[in-house]
Parts: structure tokens; sequence; C-alpha cells
């Protein structure tokens, strides 16, 4: 059976979270999964 690991990315707006997700995915060889802004009540 495979093992799934996650890596998630947090902080302040514009402080280049989803630029550094891309790298590591790219990087990793692995999907992103970015959170979609709109669905997202608290942003």
């Amino acid at each position: 059976m495979s093992e799934s690991r996650y890596i998630v990315i947090e902080g302040p707006i514009a402080v280049g979270k989803t630029s550094l997700a891309r790298r590591l995915a790219a990087s990793l060889d692995s999907e992103l999964l970015l959170e979609q802004a709109e669905a997202n009540p608290f942003l």
C-alpha cells in the first residue's frame, strides 16, 4: 500500500506561497492542490 504525504503552506497574503507550492510540486514531481479562494468565506 502506498503512503500519501502532504505539504501544507500557510502565511500572510502576497508572500509567495503559491510560487513556493508550484516549485515544490514540480521538483517533487507531485500533484499540486490549491485552495479555491472563492470558496473560502474568510478571504
